[in-house]
Parts: C-alpha cells; structure tokens; sequence
C-alpha cells in the first residue's frame, strides 16, 4: 500500500471512535482493517503528520485503558501492566521524559 494524505486522519479516527464491546485499539487491529500489515504501517511513521497521528493515538490508547480500569470494565493490573510495557517501548530510545509537580 502506498501512503495517503487521510491515512494519519483514518488511523487517528479508528483510535478515538473504538467502541468494541472487547479489547483495545492497536495499531495492529488498525493495520489489519486496512488490509496492510503493522510493519507496513510502521513505515509511514518517516512520514511527519503520521508520526504525529502516532504518537496522539498512543495517548488516545493510554487514555483508554485508564478510563477502563477506573471504571471497573478492565482489570486494573492488567491495564497497568500494558501501561507499563508502553512506557517502557517509549523510553528504548534513550529519553525519559520526567513531570514533576510541586504543591504547597
């Protein structure tokens, strides 16, 4: 497959209108339901507004497990621990990004 303008935006819409009773959005599952494999869509994170769309589907995907797990619907462990394995995938690079927040 060949990248498109609208497939940042198609991907970025499959992340934050995912409404399946089960599961999680992945990039895997949005690769599949476009007929390419995830290595393939991992190419086009060269691209700058895919890597963009990326990166805000990753949060998209963060968000989600934590509002599931909030709400009882996932098993709080288990969100934590995928959580985990993606920070973890953040920081091979070499970075860490650390926030830190001073209340008095």
């Amino acid at each position: 497959m060949k990248y498109t303008g609208d497939l940042a935006r198609r991907m970025y819409r499959y992340f934050s209108e995912y409404s399946e009773p089960v599961g999680v959005p992945s990039f895997g599952k949005f690769a599949r339901s476009i007929g390419i494999t995830l290595d393939e869509l991992t190419a086009f994170r060269k691209k700058q507004k895919f890597e963009r769309a990326w990166r805000e589907c990753i949060e998209i995907r963060r968000d989600y497990l934590i509002d599931m797990a909030l709400t009882k619907r996932f098993d709080s462990s288990f969100a934590k621990f995928l959580l985990s394995l993606e920070l973890e995938n953040d920081s091979a690079d070499g970075e860490l990004a650390v926030s830190l927040e001073v209340v008095e």
